[in-house]
C-alpha cells in the first residue's frame, strides 16, 4: 500500500513531496507490515463471511469510503478471524480490522513522532518516580553506564552490580518488545561473556532486579512474570478502559508475550479471568497448558491495577492518549508498572479475547479519526 501512496498531489511542490515520503517510509510502513504479520499467523482460523455480511460491511465503511478506496484500506480478512470469536450480544461490524487499526487509529491517537521518545525504558525512573516499579541496578545510555540515580559509573562498576544479585533481567531500552531484546543473566549459572554479549547488542540497556510474582499468577505458569495488558483511551475528556488481558508463559518460558509463544485471555471487570484463551495463532485454549482453569483465577487488587492506569493516562495524554500498560503483581498483592507503550499497541489479543475494541464508542471514534487524522485523509487525498 506504501508504494501505491507515494505519489505527487496535484500542484504538490517537490520539498512537500518528499517530506511526505518520508513520513511514509519513516511511519506507516512498519504499521501496514504488522498487520500483515498477525493475518499470516491466524489464517488457519479463518471463517469464511457470508454474502450478507459482506455486504454489510461494505455497507458500514461506504459512510467513510468510496468503494475503490475501501478495497485499498480495509482489509476484510480480518473479519474472517474474528467471527469465529464474535459473542450473541456483540456486531461483527465494531471490529476494527487490525491493518487500519495500527495505520491510522493507533497512529492518530498516539501520534508517534510526539509519543516514541517517551518510549524509553530508561527514563522510566523519572517518568514513574513515584509508582511501584521494579529495581534498577544499572542502565547503558549511547555506551555510557549509570546507576539506579543516573549517576556515571564505569563498565566494571555496572558488572559488580549485576553480579552482587542472584538474577538479573536486562532489556533493551527502546524499539523492542514482544518479549524480544530481553534476557535473563545469573551470575552463577552465566558467564560475564554472555552479559557482555548483550550489553554489547544495543546502546540502550536497562538492567533490573527479576521480580518476584504473586502466588496467584504462579499458579498460573511459574516460569514467567505474568503481566496484565491493560489498555487506556483518553476520549472526550475521559479515561476509558478499553480492555484487559493477562498473558502468559508457558512450558518453561521465562516470557509471557504471545509473540514469543504466550497465551493471553480476557480479564472480567471484577479481576477474574474469562474461560478461554489464545495465542496469536487464535487457537483456542480452554486450560492453561499446564492445567490451571483459567476461571479460577483472580487478579489480587485489580481495582487498584485500572485505578492506577487511569491516574497514569491523564499524566501521559498530552503525547498519546491511547496507551497499552503492562502490570505485574508483586508478591504483597500490590501492582507493579513493568512497562508503558505510548504507541503502536497491540491490537489482535485485544479483540479476540475480548470483542470490539472501543464497543459503543466504535463510530464515534470513527468519525474522529475521519474528520482529524492527517495521516489517513493524506493518504486518501493520495488515492483521489
Amino acid at each position: 500500500m506504501i508504494d501505491d501512496i507515494i505519489r505527487h498531489y496535484p500542484g504538490e511542490d517537490e520539498v512537500s513531496y518528499i517530506k511526505r515520503k518520508a513520513y511514509y517510509y519513516r511511519i506507516l510502513g512498519p504499521r501496514t507490515r504488522v498487520g500483515c504479520y498477525v493475518l499470516v499467523n491466524q489464517d488457519v482460523n479463518y471463517l469464511p463471511l457470508s454474502a450478507a455480511e459482506t455486504k454489510a460491511i461494505d455497507a458500514f465503511w461506504d459512510r467513510y469510503l468510496s468503494p475503490s478506496i475501501r478495497e485499498k484500506l480495509i482489509d476484510y480478512r480480518y473479519y474472517s478471524v474474528y467471527k469465529t470469536v464474535i459473542k450473541e450480544d456483540e456486531n461483527l461490524l465494531d471490529y476494527i480490522p487490525d491493518s487500519f487499526y495500527q495505520t491510522f487509529i493507533d497512529d492518530y491517537y498516539s501520534n508517534p513522532q510526539e509519543s516514541k521518545p517517551c518510549d524509553d525504558k530508561n527514563l522510566y525512573d523519572l517518568y514513574f518516580h513515584d509508582i511501584n516499579r521494579p529495581k534498577t541496578v544499572f542502565r547503558k545510555t549511547k555506551g555510557q553506564y549509570l546507576d539506579e540515580n543516573y549517576e556515571v559509573i564505569s563498565l566494571e562498576d555496572a558488572l559488580k552490580k549485576a553480579k552482587s544479585r542472584n538474577e538479573v533481567i536486562l532489556k533493551i531500552a527502546k524499539f523492542s518488545g514482544g518479549g524480544h531484546g530481553v534476557m535473563f543473566w545469573d551470575a552463577k549459572s552465566s558467564s560475564v561473556d554472555q552479559l557482555m554479549e548483550f550489553l554489547n547488542s544495543s546502546d540502550r540497556i536497562v538492567c533490573q532486579e527479576v521480580l518476584r510474582q504473586h502466588e496467584v499468577l504462579n499458579r498460573v505458569n511459574p516460569t514467567s512474570v505474568n503481566t496484565l495488558r491493560i489498555v487506556t483511551f483518553m476520549f472526550n475528556g475521559k479515561v476509558n478502559i478499553l480492555s484487559s488481558v493477562l498473558r502468559m508463559g508457558r512450558n518453561g518460558s521465562r516470557v509471557d508475550n504471545a509473540s514469543s509463544g504466550g497465551i493471553v485471555c480476557g480479564i472480567k471487570p471484577n479481576g477474574q479471568l474469562k474461560n478461554v484463551a489464545y495465542d496469536t495463532a487464535a487457537n483456542v485454549y480452554y486450560k492453561h497448558p499446564q492445567g490451571t482453569e483459567f476461571e479460577s483465577i483472580v487478579i489480587p487488587n485489580y481495582v487498584d491495577c485500572t485505578n492506577l492506569v487511569t491516574t497514569l493516562a491523564k499524566r501521559f495524554s498530552s503525547v498519546s492518549r491511547l496507551i497499552s500498560w503492562d502490570l505485574a503483581i508483586g508478591e504483597d498483592g500490590q501492582p507493579i508498572l513493568i512497562e508503558s507503550n505510548v504507541t503502536f499497541g497491540e491490537l489482535d489479543f485485544h479483540q479476540l479475547c475480548n470483542g470490539p475494541i472501543f464497543g459503543a464508542l466504535t463510530e464515534e471514534v470513527l468519525a474522529d479519526v475521519f474528520a482529524n487524522s492527517y495521516t489517513l485523509n493524506s493518504v486518501i487525498k493520495s488515492f483521489i
